[in-house]
């Protein structure tokens, strides 16, 4: 874009003086647009002639030139200098108090414009300077407002009014205001005063630090105005003083929060007086409310050391809300309960003391109804025969009740919301809440306000969700201290009754129920819908919860979701109901999506589908009817509840309830009236698919054959369709897999074309969900005469393009396919699998290739051989490239480019990457095992292959591997002369790679002899030396991992030898290779795993016997062993260590450093895997533990000369990273046992710290604002200076790249937790978000590099919403 000329400028200021109206409005748009180009330079008299049309323009005549000239403000206060904008500021204040009631409020709104820009060059001095002129204008202003109202009030007669009051000084106002425009027009209702408070509280949120030497006047200013008679006043006030607090010193806040609480102690003796100074006693005492809940909204932090006596002031006011000496007020017993809400919120912490006594309170105002005689319970109890007469006289009472002045609701309301704070901030007392809370809300449920209903509903949906959290965290700490030997687990969680919430709210089911069933059949729509989201919560705590309460529910529910519109049983005239049915209309969606959307849970969470039975006739036809319906999500959600139906119908192939068969043709032509229709909705389309799959693979053989015939072409066409195709494959594949078993002759005849086209398409969900679909037709209809090898010869063809390393995903379904049909025929051409045989060859020697896609390609191997290409063609192939290698640069190349440090040119002169060569020796294996025979030709070139001097390492480490893999399967330490011996030798290689394929070996060719195999190790591993003993270690724990893995059978023939290993490893407990000493400690726990009731004790007993200085190597190897037996999945063990974890875990309090860092990598792996282990010990004493190892300790930092440089080393930099690490687990798994304000101190400390600290400590920012955003909200500050520091740092010009991508990375990933803490709801209102932001923006390159992180996040979010939607789209059950 062109850089805009002076010439151009004056054009754009001619035509802004220009009489014709639109000149001057895209005059001044076009003046906006290259303002806005950062490549403008403007000189001094061009600023000076732009300043001047801008705000003539702000007089314009026109409304949309004035809002224009407002709109230019913005980016020409950031192009202009200081003198200019100066100017701009008095003119702007000036007009504010001009008579003309429009400019006055065109120029409010365009300071409030300059203020935001200049917010962007928050940091520049210039910036500064001009929000104090702001400010200092903004004070007089006000000042010589309070001067004027005070000579009023001085000349006005002692009796007079305070309406004669007002009156002269808005005369004398008037005329002051005429004669000059220095003072405020009073005469204008005071509407001036509102506006500068506006701009105040502005001023104060952006610019409240730098304006420090204000912070005086205005606490003065502000507090006078707080008691001003106009509520309007008192409300801008509290706004600006809270944002003042907010940035001020902690002594003037403490002085503003000294003066309000004394007026609140003060105001209840002043009540007594008359009524009229009650209630303006009552009017004061609200706003000193409200302030302090303002202030706890942003200063939290600060507020929090006050809270003692501000929570009993306020639980004062609230306690003594109807005391016969206070007059009653409604309105103050609101604002103090939300006071306390906001309190509870803010500071969790502070209020814990109060919170029994806050839930009783709340619990007596959730009940304060005193206008209205609640006999609705006497009535329930009466009898229920005509639910549905008795709700009508109930809306009856309630239409005929009418009371404008009853503000009571608003009291009800507060209450329910503190309620729901208290629960959301204190979860622990989720027991508690239950024999408190739950009785009441249940019976509140009857609540004849519907807004307080609303909210008494949302709040026990919040008890609901709390309970689930608990449910499904009681489950997985049971499953994981389950014993392996338990043959199932009880659904429910067994513990006490009275401390399991579980038990407790089964016991208030039939409350609920009966409570919810009545409001079901009520006339408001709304309640109704808030009903059906209580049952969907309810269900979704845990399954088959509601069980024995389907035959109640479900009727309720058919007949709300039957009924029509609600009609408030008042005569309404014909306009009355056309301006609402729009509204009525969309209510009543919104009640059928919610129905349905609880219907589908139900039905889905309930495993026993004859409960269901008897209400198909009435609930199927009802379900029909909206699956047809015009509105698509009402649609979607019908078709869903459909699928769960055809399940229910008939579960299995089993023989239908001849009752359904008639809903059988009526269920098709529905779903195939929505697979017809092509003007539908895409979510609709894709539901209709799967429905219309789920209707042919369970009622497909009670279909007439023509209906069966007429579904296919329309399936056709679907998958033809580039917008359906996706979900028309894999409604093809639930189809092919149902277990009727159809004939699908004439849709696979003519999609297996179609679907192997797919194949060739960029589109990697369709490729999967293709080769998935196909896979399932060639297991399932090959024996079928119309699956001909022309067919399959369409699929084959595309299978080679499909195996390559760049997708592994893709090519381990592409194997498996080509596997089913090479199993499935039984003479399959060499020639037509070469292709991809070729690819395989290829993909075999990728360093990726390895667990699921390793076992698709043996898997491949094992279909070929001998079937197809003969076992030793086989073979020769595979080894081909290791003994007859290709002489190109670019195997070389291949081989290097994953290297680790120190180990490239051992790298170099491997042939291929050492990945392949374990890929070849497993595929050796597997189809040498199947051929034995021919395969001890190969079993005796490897050995030969070993005693040959001249043979390359490459083909060597080739032979050991398939040696070793072989032995898996056959016994080869004893059938093969002299091997053990040959592979010993092997063992003085100097190849590492050599070296550590011979030790793999030696552990594996004698696993099916080892009444000779262990003792030969055991003997070698005594008498030879160290260097030999690590590699024969290695072979030992080969042995034990093998069979601990097998525990079945082959956990026997170790039991013999567990005595003599356990011996052989102690003694190399204290070896001095940190590397000997984890292998033997991976081998004793994993010993231990095989006999942990014997072996566990004596690892405890060796631990605590080895406490001297001296003995560090042992308890460093005992305590690693002991993590190697904490794994993810249940084990016998886990309750005998439950046992002992503790006196491990003190070697936390060890005085080596080394012994703390392994202490904390167990303490890390229990919380990680069995959180069960350590959740009871953590308050007890782990948590101190653990926090004190995240402090830097001066003594272990030290400085070491490199020449002539010095370079200091932090000895205690390994253990805070393992404790921080620690910390970070502890989020996920034991949230609940954690103090998140203790916590958040030493994550603090951590943003601090090094590098590696900050990195770990970046993470726990953003997981834990997800998880407790209310008390992050209170650390707002405190945790974002350190990231300002961060972002602000330099480093020096001569500094390495490593340092300056280091530096970058911290950067970004402070930017990154910044972003989290902006997500937190309320996070936008504190002072230091906004200042970090507008330093952040006053930089470009700051801001460039927030911009890119946040488009990063973006991104990353987008695909993990495309995968769970595609996810969701797979889930065809």
């Amino acid at each position: 874009m062109s850089v805009p000329t002076t010439t151009q400028i004056t054009s754009l200021l001619d035509k802004m003086t220009s009489n014709d109206k639109d000149f001057r409005f895209m005059a001044t748009n076009d003046l906006m647009t290259d303002l806005q180009k950062e490549s403008i330079k403007l000189d001094d008299d061009s600023e000076r002639r732009i300043v001047k049309g801008v705000l003539k323009l702000l007089e314009d005549h026109n409304g949309e030139v004035q809002n224009q000239a407002v709109k230019c403000l913005g980016p020409l206060v950031c192009k202009v200098k200081e003198n200019q904008i100066e100017v701009v500021i008095d003119t702007l204040c000036t007009n504010i108090f001009s008579n003309n009631e429009q400019l006055r409020d065109i120029s409010s709104i365009g300071l409030k414009t300059v203020i935001n820009s200049l917010a962007l060059l928050h940091t520049s001095t210039m910036a500064i300077n001009i929000s104090r002129k702001i400010m200092s204008r903004l004070i007089s202003f006000i000042q010589r407002d309070e001067q004027l109202q005070g000579d009023s009030y001085n000349n006005a007669t002692s009796h007079s009014s305070s309406y004669s009051k007002t009156s002269q000084q808005t005369s004398k106002g008037g005329s002051e205001v005429s004669g000059s425009n220095t003072l405020i027009m009073i005469g204008n209702g005071g509407q001036n005063q509102l506006e500068i408070l506006d701009i105040i509280s502005d001023m104060l949120a952006r610019f409240g630090s730098n304006l420090s030497s204000f912070h005086l006047q205005l606490k003065q200013i502000l507090l006078n105005h707080l008691n001003s008679s106009r509520s309007a006043v008192r409300k801008r006030v509290t706004n600006s003083l809270s944002y003042l607090l907010s940035s001020c010193n902690i002594q003037l806040f403490n002085e503003v929060l000294t003066i309000i609480l004394e007026e609140l102690k003060r105001k209840p003796s002043l009540a007594k007086k008359t009524s009229s100074s009650s209630t303006v006693n009552n009017n004061m005492t609200k706003t000193y409310i409200q302030a302090l809940t303002s202030i706890c909204r942003l200063a939290s932090q600060r507020l929090s050391d006050h809270m003692r006596d501000v929570i009993e002031i306020t639980i004062y006011y609230i306690d003594n809300g109807s005391n016969s000496q206070q007059q009653h007020d409604d309105e103050l017993i609101e604002f103090s309960l939300q006071a306390i809400e906001t309190y509870l919120k803010r500071c969790p912490k502070e209020t814990n003391e109060y919170v029994a006594k806050l839930i009783n309170l709340c619990l007596r105002y959730i009940k304060y109804d005193p206008n209205w005689n609640d006999q609705e319970d006497e009535d329930e109890d009466s009898g229920n025969e005509d639910e549905g007469n008795d709700s009508e006289q109930d809306d009856k009472g309630q239409d005929d009740y009418s009371d404008d002045d009853d503000v009571s609701w608003k009291v009800r309301r507060a209450a329910t919301k503190c309620l729901e704070a208290v629960i959301i901030t204190h979860h622990e007392m989720l027991n508690a809440y239950y024999k408190q809370i739950v009785p009441v809300l249940i019976e509140r449920f009857n609540e004849r306000e519907d807004t307080v209903k609303g909210d008494i509903f949302h709040c026990f949906n919040t008890i609901l969700q709390q309970t689930k959290a608990y449910y499904s965290h009681s489950v997985a700490n049971e499953q994981l201290s389950m014993d392996t030997t338990d043959d199932s687990m009880e659904t429910d969680i067994v513990v006490d009754k009275d401390r399991n919430p579980i038990v407790q709210l089964k016991y208030y089911i039939p409350a609920i129920v009966k409570s919810l069933s009545k409001i079901l059949k009520h006339k408001n729509t709304k309640n109704r819908e808030n009903a059906f989201i209580v049952l969907t919560n309810l269900v979704h705590v845990q399954h088959n919860l509601l069980n024995e309460y389907i035959d109640v529910i479900l009727p309720n529910a058919l007949y709300s979701l039957s009924t029509g519109t609600i009609t408030n049983g008042k005569k309404s005239t014909k306009s009355d109901l056309t301006n609402t049915t729009l509204a009525k209309t969309a209510i009543h969606s919104n009640l059928k999506i919610t129905a349905l959307s609880f219907l589908y849970s139900l039905l889905q969470s309930h495993d026993d589908t004859t409960k269901f039975h008897k209400h198909i006739k009435t609930m199927l036809p009802l379900i029909i009817v909206y699956a047809n319906d015009t509105f698509y999500k009402i649609a979607s959600e019908a078709l869903l509840v459909l699928q769960q139906l055809i399940k229910i119908i008939r579960p299995n192939e089993s023989l239908i309830n001849q009752d359904f068969k008639q809903y059988v043709n009526e269920i098709y032509h529905c779903t195939q009236k929505r697979l017809k229709q092509t003007d539908i909705d895409q979510e609709v389309k894709e539901r209709a698919i799967i429905c219309f799959a789920h209707v042919i693979a369970y009622l497909g053989d009670l279909l007439p054959v023509d209906l069966l015939n007429a579904c296919w072409p329309v399936l056709e066409e679907r998958l033809k369709n580039e917008i359906t195709r996706l979900p028309t494959v894999r409604a093809l594949t639930k189809i092919i897999e149902s277990s009727l078993h159809l004939d699908l002759q004439p849709i696979l005849l003519q999609t297996i074309p179609i679907l192997s086209s797919y194949l060739r398409q960029n589109h990697r969900t369709l490729k999967m969900s293709t080769l998935t679909c196909l896979t399932s037709v060639v297991n399932y209809y090959y024996s079928t005469k119309y699956l001909t090898n022309e067919l399959l010869r369409t699929i084959i063809v595309e299978i080679p393009n499909l195996v390559t390393e760049n997708d592994l995903l893709i090519s381990q379904l592409a194997l498996k396919l080509i596997t089913v049909i090479c199993i499935k025929q039984q003479t399959i051409d060499k020639q037509t699998i070469q292709l991809t045989l070729t690819q395989v060859l290829t993909l075999i020697q990728s360093p990726l290739l390895q667990g699921t896609v390793l076992d698709s390609v043996i898997e491949f191997s094992q279909a070929l051989v001998p079937k197809t290409i003969p076992y030793k063609d086989f073979v020769n192939m595979f080894i081909k490239p290791i003994y007859q290698p290709i002489n190109t640069g670019s195997a070389q190349s291949s081989a290097s480019t994953i290297t680790m440090f120190g180990h490239e040119s051992q790298q170099n002169s491997l042939v291929v990457h050492k990945q392949a060569f374990y890929s070849i020796a497993k595929c050796f294996a597997a189809v040498t095992v199947k051929n034995l025979n021919d395969g001890q030709y190969f079993i005796n070139k490897f050995q030969d292959d070993l005693n040959n001097q001249k043979t390359s390492d490459s083909i060597k480490i080739l032979a050991l591997l398939c040696l070793g893999e072989t032995g898996k399967y056959t016994d080869l330490a004893q059938s093969s002369i002299n091997l053990q011996q040959i592979i010993l030798d092997t063992f003085s290689s100097s190849s590492e790679e050599l070296r550590n394929a011979a030790s793999y070996a030696l552990g594996y060719i004698g696993i099916r002899s080892l009444d000779k195999h262990i003792p030969f190790i055991l003997n070698e591993i005594t008498a030879n030396q160290s260097k030999k003993q690590y590699l024969l270690l290695h072979s030992l724990k080969e042995i034990i991992t093998y069979h601990s893995h097998t525990q079945n059978d082959n956990y026997k023939l170790l039991r013999p030898y567990i005595n003599d290993i356990w011996s052989a490893l102690f003694a190399h407990c204290e070896c001095s290779e940190e590397g000997t000493r984890n292998v033997v400690a991976e081998c004793l726990g994993k010993l231990t795993l095989l006999e942990p009731e014997k072996l566990l004790p004596i690892l405890r007993e060796s631990f605590l016997k080895n406490q001297a200085e001296d003995k560090v190597h042992i308890r460093s190897t005992i305590l690693t062993a002991v993590k190697f037996t904490i794994l993810d999945q249940p084990q016998h063990i886990d309750n005998i260590l439950r046992l002992y974890i503790k006196d491990f875990l003190n070697a936390l309090e060890d005085s080596n450093i080394h012994i703390k860092r392994v202490a904390l990598v167990l303490f890390n792996s229990a919380a990680h895997n069995k959180p069960v282990l350590i959740r009871d010990l953590l308050e007890d004493f782990l948590l101190e533990k653990l926090y004190n190892e995240t402090k830097v300790r001066p003594e272990l930092i030290r400085e070491v000369e490199m020449g002539p440089f010095k370079h200091t080393v932090d000895d205690g930099l390994d253990l805070r990273k393992a404790a921080y690490e620690c910390m970070y687990t502890l989020l996920d798994t034991c949230l609940d046992k954690l103090d998140i304000f203790e916590y958040l101190n030493y994550v603090e400390n951590g943003l601090n710290d090094h590098y590696d600290v900050r990195m770990l400590t970046f993470l726990m920012v953003i997981r834990i604002s997800i998880l407790m955003p209310n008390i992050v909200l209170q650390r707002l500050e405190r945790l974002i200076a350190p990231l300002k520091k961060i972002i602000d740092t330099k480093i020096k010009a001569n500094s390495v790249k490593q340092e300056c991508e280091k530096n970058d990375e911290l950067k970004r990933a402070a930017i990154k937790s910044f972003l989290a803490l902006q997500q937190i709801k309320d996070a936008d209102k504190s002072t230091a978000v906004m200042s970090f932001l507008n330093f952040i923006k006053g930089s470009s390159e700051y801001n460039q590099m927030y911009e890119y992180v946040q488009h990063e996040q973006q991104q990353q979010q987008t695909i993990i919403n495309t995968s769970n939607n595609t996810a969701e789209m797979m889930d065809l059950s």
